[in-house]
């Protein structure tokens, strides 16, 4: 091994020792997170966290200097926190103050440091049903200290790989509530409750399709702390009754239930009420709706719903929790169910004919997200068709959609559109009545092309052996004199275009043929079914269209050759009958009664020039028609 080879192995070697000596060093010594959370009964206080950074580590990355440790300190921490590092006996103390005004301060300041909602359930309570206070969260101080493990990564490489729980472990939690001092777990957990509470709350919700819903509030509590309130239960859950609303109470099994049911005609509204049957001002309950990028005929139902029970409800007892019960159209399929504040404690769904129905279960109260998919209808499709030869035709599919459709599919519909089209197709998008109309033109030189073209836009690819949307027909192979025939079977399918989707007005299919024909249905079972001139027009709500027609002219070239054929036969027989006595003599004496008659000269040259012109053109139409040329 050559010098150079033995002083690289050399550097790999201290560097390893290094790296060994830092891991070691911080393994041993990891930065302990004490925690002190001061609130008062309005929730407002303060949440000092410090760290101590050991001589070790403050060595090791700050070559311990502490101006080096403060710059990073104050360059990176949260616009929320106050932070500052302190030299002590044994190291650095690093310390986080946060200041809030409020649970709602506190609950913004604390997400922008972990970059989501955090789980933060307060009640501090004082009336009939319960009395003290309650604080729960679903994060660690450690969790906010991700800031500080981002800006020694970028400080130094050797944190590149290192997570929070590589560096800082949680030390001493405690909540300070009103003066009083409550140890907890590093994930704090603080209560003191007295209460005669429910057992536990359901709220049953249904959505309508015209925006309404339809609520039933159900409170279910124990027997024994009935009869421990007396009537003061019933008359505290009666006057929560709306107006308009019904007020039901009944005994089940070892359980009085009391059930408040309400109906409202929009969002607002719902809101309101359910904060004043809940005794709230916190309900929330939003809906938003976006299309799918991936399947134009597919849009998302997000709701967000938040239902706080904590008036009513004790969660520092066991069991105790609330339920929601939300109903909507079994046109809507659950796609999943998430804890936005992590407090759900299960969820399941099921369908029937009517509802998709989901029920969500959490204790303390959870906002969470329930995403619901759903086919976008259509409100209507046109389909035309127009020939105008054999080798000149053109098909026009329009696509209708009302304002709120075009909302969720518009752009996505498009891109469906032009990724299905070929070059010679074109793509016109329009107003009309209030709809957006998007319409694709297929030309075609022949029935099998503008098959296969259809084929391939509405399936998305095509198989020429096994086209689903077949234009067959054309021009009758059965010659006829007098009429002249066009006769198609045109087959469509768009079950693949359209998946689960439904076109809420039917599908108008129109077929036109060239002008001056008589047009007829032969066959199709479809509704409205009309026929004007040379154009057939029939609707239909099903996926897959099958209509046999026909179209009607005269034959004028047949008529005319058969006219042609009766006046050269007419004429042929008339100059036959006026050189009847030439013909005679001509049989009988043979030259001699062309020399001596003057044939050639004057009428007799014009009867017999018309004859022979009237024979020659009787035996060529008798030829055309043996043949059916026409």
């Amino acid at each position: 091994m050559g010098a150079k080879d033995k002083k690289k192995w050399f550097l790999v070697g201290l560097l390893c020792l290094i790296m060994w000596l830092l891991c070691g060093c911080i393994g041993n010594n990891k930065m302990s997170i004490d925690t002190t959370l001061e609130v008062s009964s309005k929730f407002k206080g303060q949440r000092i966290m410090s760290a101590v950074v050991s001589d070790s580590v403050f060595r090791q990355a700050f070559d311990s200097d502490s101006e080096e440790l403060q710059a990073m300190i104050t360059e990176k921490c949260p616009s929320t926190l106050i932070c500052s590092a302190e030299e002590v006996n044994n190291g650095v103390e690093i310390t986080m103050t946060l200041e809030f005004a409020s649970l709602s301060d506190y609950t913004n300041k604390i997400g922008q440091i972990l970059g989501k909602t955090p789980g933060i359930y307060f009640d501090a309570s004082n009336s009939i049903f319960k009395n003290g206070y309650m604080l729960q969260e679903n994060f660690t101080s450690q969790d906010l200290f991700g800031w500080l493990l981002e800006a020694l990564r970028e400080k130094n490489s050797q944190f590149e790989d290192m997570e929070l729980s590589d560096i800082f472990t949680d030390g001493d939690t405690q909540v300070i509530y009103e003066g009083e001092i409550i140890e907890t777990g590093a994930m704090i957990h603080a209560e003191k409750m007295e209460s005669h509470a429910f057992d536990s709350i359901s709220v049953e919700l249904t959505m309508n399709e015209d925006g309404s819903y339809l609520v039933a509030v159900n409170f279910i509590a124990d027997l024994d702390v009935y009869y421990d309130m007396g009537d003061d239960m019933d008359t505290a859950i009666k006057n929560l009754k709306p107006d308009g609303g019904v007020y039901e109470v009944n005994n089940v099994n070892e359980q009085r239930v009391y059930t408040i049911g309400f109906s409202t005609y929009n969002t607002e509204t719902l809101i309101s009420q359910m904060n004043s049957v809940l005794h709230t001002k916190n309900c929330e309950f939003e809906v938003t709706e976006t299309g799918d990028e991936s399947d134009p005929f597919q849009a998302h139902k997000e709701i967000t719903m938040y239902l706080d029970g904590s008036y009513f409800l004790d969660f520092t007892r066991e069991g105790t929790e609330i339920v929601y019960m939300l109903k909507i159209s079994s046109e809507y399929s659950f796609n999943e169910c998430e804890s936005v504040t992590g407090f759900l404690k299960s969820y399941s769904f099921d369908n029937d004919d009517e509802y998709t129905s989901v029920y969500v279960t959490a204790a303390p109260s959870d906002k969470v997200q329930i995403g619901l998919t759903y086919a976008i209808d259509i409100q209507k499709i046109e389909i035309y068709t127009k020939i105008s030869s054999d080798t000149i035709l053109e098909r026009t599919l329009s696509f209708y959609f009302d304002s709120e459709q075009a909302a969720l599919t518009g752009e996505n519909f498009e891109s469906k559109l032009r990724a299905r089209m070929d070059e010679d197709m074109t793509l016109e998008t329009a107003e009309n009545g209030g709809m957006t109309v998007y319409t694709v033109h297929i030309p075609a030189e022949s029935t099998e092309a503008l098959s296969l073209k259809t084929t391939k836009f509405l399936d998305g690819s095509a198989d020429e052996e096994e086209l689903t949307s077949i234009l067959a027909g054309g021009k009758s192979k059965k010659k006829q004199l007098r009429i002249k025939t066009y006769s198609y079977e045109d087959h469509i399918s768009l079950e693949k275009f359209l998946g689960s989707a439904v076109v809420s007005d039917g599908i108008v299919y129109r077929m036109e043929y060239p002008k001056g024909y008589t047009t007829a249905f032969d066959e199709g079972g479809h509704a409205d079914m009309v026929v004007e001139d040379n154009v057939l027009t029939c609707t239909t709500r099903d996926a897959i269209i099958n209509v046999k027609s026909r179209g009607e002219t005269t034959n004028v070239a047949g008529v005319t050759q058969l006219a042609l054929w009766w006046l050269s036969l007419i004429v042929t027989v008339v100059t036959l009958v006026l050189n009847v006595k030439h013909i005679a003599g001509y049989i009988r004496y043979r030259e001699k009664y062309l020399l001596k008659t003057d044939i050639f000269h004057g009428r007799n040259l014009i009867l017999m020039t018309v004859g022979v012109v009237a024979l020659t053109a009787f035996i060529f139409t008798t030829l055309r028609l043996i043949f059916r040329v026409y």
